[in-house]
């Protein structure tokens, strides 16, 4: 008898029984049968050596292959982990021709509807994906050069099964595509206030939850999760060498890391010695008191795989501890999508879970919003203070473009809306923001090969040339030139 035990995120239990049957009265006809005919049991169990010697050879044969295709590398958690080819693992990758051994980041984006309610038809949702797909997939590929790079990549779209129509345009734009479900049943959750709610105040409902997949990517070093409208400007070695070094991690390293100016290590409080995340905080969720409580911005999260981790964070669900009018274990996440990814990640990196593995990151020059730092000056408790509780705090909105690393086009919209309405204090900024998603599209059109569609409209006569490179042929997204798959 023979039991094949998935990890339990699939959810597809497989059992394959060879001799044995599994019930007690199946057991008795058996073997009544067997008393009754007679039956000779060094025959059967001559042909299950011979099977299960036949099952060795299979498997010792598949393993010289894999061992001879691939190569060893060592994974999170000093485990061995096989790299992989091309554009999946952890090395070995070959790209045009040229084998690339740098080791493999993964990134993923998710996909959990294919629109068809009343903001989206399906038709245009799919649309609007292919935009925010292949320009983001084109700034990865860039920042991950050779030359800008000592880490190769691996795009993912982790998908929903609700979403799978839409995801082939994934697959055409270069993407692995897993189909995941939502990783737990909401029937499960123990808590009923949290059992009854987790639908609610939120885009995506449990649906968002299947973010939380890229830690099971344990053949990378570090897997990236990102939201479809986000944008890379600059390698992000600096943090994959500091997750990747681990507790060897250099002085020289620690320095180059974009830290929130609000974290300050001392005696009592060192520098992580392993740092498992890097994330930023969404300071504009939260009401004034409530700062050390800020939500984890779900569009941008560095993390190390581990299915451990995975599975823990199931488990904090399942257990339901989201009290009413306080959020997560009583302290995180009372706010608009505090019940999924904003509040369940800052629980687990927060004061009372693993506080010593993640790093907050400064969101000016990460996952850059161009937000404003402080509160209204209408304000009852903080009138013009700084949201983050800093003194002095950082204005993202006056932040030079060259200090920027990565971008989410939320305050600033998205570029395919064609927009140029900004308020006074982000004009500048969204405007040269729009203008290097613009410039992006523009090279992703320019590097496609002949037998693929090209948008190369004329500058002249564009709207607003300068910042849309000529996809814009009018304000708003009737205006907008779409990238054709």
């Amino acid at each position: 008898h023979c039991v094949i035990v998935l990890p339990r995120y699939y959810y597809t239990p497989l059992d394959t029984c060879l001799l044995t049957p599994h019930s007690s009265s199946t057991r008795s006809v058996v073997a009544a049968s067997a008393a009754a005919t007679m039956v000779n049991f060094r025959t059967i169990f001559t042909l299950c050596m011979a099977q299960a010697l036949l099952l060795s050879i299979i498997s010792l044969t598949f393993q010289l292959i894999v061992v001879h295709q691939m190569e060893f590398n060592p994974g999170s958690d000093g485990m061995m982990n096989l790299g992989t080819s091309a554009n999946g693992g952890v090395s070995g990758a070959v790209v045009d021709g040229i084998s690339d051994t740098r080791l493999t980041i993964a990134y993923t984006v998710t996909l959990t509807g294919c629109g068809g309610d009343k903001r989206y038809s399906t038709q245009d949702a799919m649309g609007l994906i292919t935009q925010g797909a292949a320009v983001l997939r084109h700034s990865i590929a860039m920042a991950h050069s050779p030359q800008q790079s000592k880490y190769n990549y691996q795009m993912y779209a982790i998908v929903h099964p609700v979403a799978k129509a839409c995801s082939r345009v994934m697959e055409k734009l270069g993407y692995t595509v897993l189909i995941r479900n939502t990783p737990f049943d909401k029937k499960d959750i123990q808590q009923e206030f949290l059992r009854e709610n987790i639908d609610r105040a939120s885009c995506c409902g449990e649906k968002e939850f299947i973010k939380l997949y890229a830690y099971t990517l344990v053949q990378h070093p570090v897997a990236v999760i990102l939201d479809l409208d986000s944008l890379i400007l600059q390698p992000l070695d600096s943090l994959y060498d500091a997750m990747i070094e681990g507790e060897d991690t250099t002085e020289e390293t620690r320095q180059k890391l974009p830290i929130h100016k609000g974290v300050e290590y001392t005696a009592e409080s060192p520098f992580p010695k392993r740092i498992d995340a890097f994330y930023t905080k969404d300071y504009n969720m939260v009401n004034a008191g409530n700062e050390a409580y800020a939500g984890v911005q779900g569009g941008f999260l560095v993390v190390r795989p581990s299915e451990a981790t995975f599975d823990e964070y199931i488990d904090i669900v399942l257990e339901g501890n989201y009290i009413e009018g306080r959020g997560w274990g009583g302290k995180y996440g009372y706010f608009f999508g505090g019940m999924q990814i904003q509040g369940i990640c800052a629980y687990y990196y927060g004061e009372d879970k693993h506080p010593e593995t993640g790093v907050e990151l400064n969101r000016c020059r990460i996952n850059s919003m161009v937000d404003s730092p402080y509160f209204s000056k209408d304000d009852k408790k903080k009138p013009g203070e700084c949201r983050d509780g800093v003194d002095g705090c950082e204005d993202c909105r006056n932040s030079d473009l060259s200090s920027i690393m990565s971008v989410h086009f939320t305050i600033c919209q998205k570029p395919w809306l064609c927009t140029a309405n900004w308020d006074a204090a982000s004009t500048q900024l969204c405007s040269l923001l729009h203008s290097e998603w613009f410039r992006i599209r523009r090279h992703f059109e320019e590097s496609r090969s002949d037998d693929e569609p090209r948008q190369l409209p004329e500058l002249e006569g564009s709207f607003r040339p300068e910042t849309h490179f000529g996809y814009c042929q009018s304000s708003g997204q009737k205006g907008y030139l779409p990238i054709e798959v």
